[in-house]
């Protein structure tokens, strides 16, 4: 919609008004008032119009957008006085602590806040989160579905929830301990549906009349092209709402989003064209943003290769070292990736918070300090692939198989095989560490095939280097470091031969040990960890658990996943949470905006 539009809706609702009196007037005399001066704090676009504004079918953090800002749950995100989004109690009156019953299984309560009403005014009780937690475990295309699994009754397809007579009283029990529960609640999937709505069809969630909401915003209008929000008025906390209206256009192209954004029309772009992203920070360093999407690119080497099966852990451990520091992260960032990914210098990326509430990456790296495990800067890769040349040399003088000359390049080394699946960006990896790789003597087959293939090839373990990616749904770096346990990883680390490996140290129950296998040391970690109740002695452990995977090698981190957008300076009180997700609940409308666009939310209310 364009501001002649909103100018045009805007005379034609007052003609409305003058003509609904009843009264013969005389034409009104020509004015020279200019037009509204609408600068578009109010107006974004984040990309194409949402599958689906259903919480359980939450998949992205644009998705998660919507949600955060049409829906609320037990716990949310505020931002606190040092400007950060902390974790706080939002349609329940306070955070509980867990309790534990008579089973030994612990359980919390939650105690709803009063008078709590759905968008259309009616009652909002303890019984809809029992129906809606209970629909996302019955639907088996729900992608958040598996966060559910803490709560008791999960497995058995029924969860242990409770409701109290009044409909104030929420209890949840749980299958086990979970430190991070109210994290987890945090998730759009824990938001309440009213199942009303839910029952009017399957396109419920993409109507602005069946739409019922329990969040800061309602839904006035809802096209293929556009979404108009309005404040709720039946919000618990409608008082501290100071956003009048909100407007999302959608797109399926990212130029129109970035044109739209260069023009004026919008106060923020999120969708952009990733070949133009270089030159925006450059040329709109002022609006440029980057925020962490709690993701990591990495590289996987199999611990069980056959192609270096000749060579001890320790020269293992040197090769793959070395062909990790030869990557120039920064180049595939800026040249292949092209969508504002960081270089990544551990494989927890940035965005995930200690226990002590600062950054986890803060206090990573081998000497706790931060900074990673190597260096990524542009100036630190040439001081990298000598590093990594004198890595293999030693590998090469050690082992006697193969031959590094001083320029670097080698002789004899074995053939690896590379697997990835088959998407453009990918491939082109593949394709640089394949050159890459060449220019040092070594041999890289890659293989690119469907995900299927993929999939089914990963299980096998039928490669040198495979691709990984991760991104987390909440905030906690065990997320990451969980999927390298024995039971979980697919590259060997702890089953095959690699398992028969004593080579690791650990400090675990207060006792430095050494000669460990990777079960009993980073195994060993994780299990402490999972039962630590003291704050800092879990940080320790969390770090050395990222410390001896980062040790192997064996995890090559390329770069954190990031969400870039362009953002006004004239928008003022957005703020981010931890799941990318932008809240818009404290953005100050601007009085002209407000009067033209509240005109269009009376033309279309909710029911």
């Amino acid at each position: 919609m364009t501001k002649r539009f909103l100018a045009l809706l805007l005379a034609a609702l007052m003609a409305f008004t003058l003509c609904a009196c009843g009264k013969e007037t005389a034409p009104p005399e020509p004015t020279s008032t200019p037009e509204p001066e609408l600068i578009w704090p109010t107006t974004y676009c984040l990309g194409a119009k949402p599958a689906s504004l259903d919480p359980a079918m939450y998949a992205s953090s644009e998705d998660a957008t919507y949600l955060v800002n049409l829906y609320s749950g037990l716990v949310g995100y505020r931002l606190n006085g040092a400007g950060a989004a902390e974790l706080t109690a939002d349609i329940c009156e306070s955070l509980p602590g867990a309790q534990v019953n008579d089973k030994g299984l612990p359980y919390y309560e939650f105690h709803l806040r009063e008078g709590l009403k759905w968008s259309d005014g009616s009652d909002l009780t303890a019984e809809d989160f029992i129906y809606s937690w209970n629909r996302v475990l019955a639907m088996p295309d729900a992608d958040e579905r598996y966060l559910l699994d803490c709560i008791n009754g999960y497995d058995q397809g029924r969860l242990d929830l409770k409701a109290s007579e009044d409909g104030r009283t929420l209890t949840v029990t749980l299958a086990f301990s979970e430190p991070n529960f109210f994290k987890i609640l945090a998730n759009p999937v824990f938001y309440p549906v009213k199942k009303s709505a839910v029952d009017t069809g399957a396109d419920w969630s993409l109507s602005q009349e069946t739409l019922i909401t329990s969040g800061p915003f309602r839904a006035t209008h809802l096209s293929d092209t556009e979404m108009l929000l309005a404040r709720n008025e039946q919000y618990w906390d409608a008082g501290n709402v100071t956003a009048e209206v909100l407007r999302f256009d959608f797109t399926n192209d990212p130029d129109e989003a970035l044109n739209g954004f260069l023009q004026g029309r919008y106060a923020l772009a999120d969708a952009l064209p990733s070949e133009q992203l270089l030159k925006l920070r450059e040329e709109h360093a002022e609006a440029y943003h980057t925020a962490p999407k709690l993701g990591t690119y990495s590289l996987c080497f199999n611990l069980n290769d056959p192609a270096l099966a000749a060579f001890t852990e320790e020269e293992r451990v040197q090769i793959r070292t070395a062909l990790s520091l030869l990557i120039d992260r920064d180049y595939i960032c800026e040249a292949i990736a092209k969508a504002g990914q960081l270089p990544a210098a551990s494989y927890v990326p940035e965005g995930i918070t200690d226990a002590d509430g600062s950054s986890f990456a803060s206090h990573n790296g081998p000497d706790g300090e931060g900074g990673g495990y190597y260096a990524v800067g542009v100036a630190d890769y040439e001081d990298n692939c000598k590093q990594a040349v004198k890595l293999l040399k030693a590998a090469a003088k050690s082992s006697g198989k193969f031959t590094v000359s001083d320029s670097g390049r080698c002789k004899g080394f074995p053939a690896l095989s590379y697997l990835t699946s088959d998407s453009t960006g990918h491939v082109d990896i593949a394709n640089y560490l394949r050159d890459l790789y060449a220019d040092y003597g070594i041999t890289l087959n890659v293989s690119s095939v469907n995900m299927t293939t993929f999939l089914a090839e990963r299980e096998k373990g039928d490669y040198s280097i495979i691709r990984h990616s991760w991104t987390a749904d909440y905030d906690d770096p065990l997320l990451f470091l969980m999927l390298w346990s024995t039971s979980s990883n697919s590259i060997g680390l702890g089953w095959g031969q690699h398992a028969q490996y004593h080579g690791y140290s650990a400090s675990i129950g207060g006792e430095d040990r050494s000669g460990l296998t990777w079960m009993e040391s980073y195994d060993g970690l994780l299990y402490s960890i999972q039962g630590a109740a003291d704050p800092r002695e879990r940080s320790r452990m969390t770090h050395a658990l990222e410390t001896l995977l980062m040790s192997t090698g064996a995890v090559c981190p390329l770069y954190f996943y990031t969400d870039v957008y362009l953002c006004s300076s004239e928008l003022d009180g957005m703020y981010l949470g931890p799941n990318g997700a932008k809240y818009f609940r404290g953005v100050t409308t601007h009085e002209g905006n407000a009067a033209a666009l509240a005109l269009m939310a009376e033309a279309s209310p909710n029911p």
